[in-house]
């Protein structure tokens, strides 16, 4: 984590059910009163017919300016549109729609069950043709992946919940097996044979889960059917608590000492603009419990102990940790690009980016590179072999 920080949280929101009114309360509510450094989702249009005046960029343009957004939730939201479907040519205009607002999303998360969709309930988004059993050839009009990397999004939802709070730290078979990724049979099964493995009776065989983090990674590299690559992250939660009442179960301040004991991250799952039934009638969006909530993430931040950013910001932190390269004998520290987020990586890249670092030899004896280059960086020791690494909180970082 950037030091001093010991985890790291941030909130996922997708923008269904939001209405005017509610979106402003938001706004004012985690954006201008707490202040809360987080990004946000929006649709670029919507279409549905059971939820007029659903917040969108083409009606609301407003919300641009606002606050910060650094996801698109599909193109926009054409599920219950009637007569009007979705095409190819849809995103084309909502690319210039962005650009013309100046907004550049590195984020994609699927909507519902919608054709466009590139992961979750439907692949129509991310593949380009189908053949049939006679082996005629239909290119899919919906197939937008291409223009998806092309807007400069690196970052796709993979589809699914998990259980497990706290990402990018390692599990245990017992965790993640008793945490819903398996049947209730299946999970004793696999803890009874794993059980066996330790005591040398039987071999942990291939395919089933070891000790270690790359079952509970927060991002990882993903091919789709066209041949890209792209990274996938998890966010967590539940299909139940994903609305404004919810969130106060999910980052209640029980769970916030878990995730901060665990020293992971969590990408929480929501959508803030949807309430509980029995609420529908009330004049204030934001319950009391999760408007406590938030502010307890507002003093646990101010605190120095729990991070909170937008969910772009994370996922570069761990994309831009995870290609260093550090000299055996602590001479250099090596910034590399990782080819998929980052093609080239510069100075600017880095900046205002803060890591911490085990590193071997002496901090004055550290030169700090960029795909090879040296560049200006703050080194500050810790303690034994620990540094804190710090970029200028510029636009573009000084090449030394």
């Amino acid at each position: 984590m950037p030091p001093p920080y010991r985890a790291w949280l941030t909130i996922s929101n997708d923008p269904d059910n939001t209405g005017a009114a509610d979106w402003a309360e938001l706004h004012s509510t985690i954006w201008d009163e707490m202040s809360l450094p987080f990004g946000d989702a929006l649709f670029v249009r919507s279409f549905n017919c059971n939820l007029p005046g659903q917040v969108n960029l083409h009606d609301n343009p407003e919300i641009a300016a606002a606050h910060y957004h650094d996801t698109l939730h599909g193109w926009g939201d054409y599920v219950h549109a009637r007569k009007r479907g979705f095409d190819r040519d849809d995103a084309v205009q909502a690319m210039e729609l962005l650009e013309a607002h100046g907004l550049s999303p590195r984020v994609w998360v699927d909507h519902s069950t919608h054709p466009q969709n590139l992961l979750h309930n439907s692949t129509e988004g991310s593949t380009p043709r189908h053949v049939d059993g006679s082996g005629v050839v239909y290119e899919s009009f919906t197939y937008t992946l291409d223009l998806v990397a092309e807007l400069g999004i690196r970052y796709v939802w993979d589809g699914r919940l998990t259980p497990i709070l706290g990402q990018d730290v390692p599990v245990s078979p017992r965790v993640w097996y008793a945490r819903g990724h398996a049947s209730a049979s299946r999970t004793a099964f696999l803890l009874a044979w794993h059980g066996l493995s330790r005591l040398g009776l039987v071999r942990w065989g291939r395919g089933m889960v070891t000790h270690n983090a790359n079952v509970n990674r927060q991002y990882y590299p993903h091919r789709f059917a066209d041949g890209r690559t792209l990274y996938c992250f998890r966010r967590y939660g539940t299909w139940r608590d994903a609305d404004i009442d919810g969130l106060a179960t999910l980052i209640s301040p029980d769970n916030v000492d878990r995730l901060l004991s665990r020293e992971g991250t969590c990408i929480v799952y929501s959508h803030l603009g949807k309430r509980r039934a029995a609420r529908r009638g009330e004049a204030t969006h934001i319950p009391p419990a999760t408007r406590a909530a938030l502010a307890n993430l507002r003093s646990r931040y101010e605190q120095g102990a729990l991070k909170l950013s937008p969910l772009s910001t994370l996922l570069d932190y761990l994309v831009l940790r995870d290609h260093v390269a550090i000299a055996a004998d602590g001479e250099y520290i090596d910034f590399r690009p990782d080819g998929i987020r980052y093609a080239r990586l510069e100075p600017a890249d880095l900046a205002g980016h803060i890591f911490g670092l085990r590193i071997a030899g002496r901090a004055r004896d550290i030169e700090v590179r960029v795909a090879g280059r040296p560049v200006t960086a703050a080194i500050t020791r810790l303690e034994d072999h620990c540094y804190m690494v710090s970029f200028p909180p510029t636009e573009r970082a000084v090449t030394a």
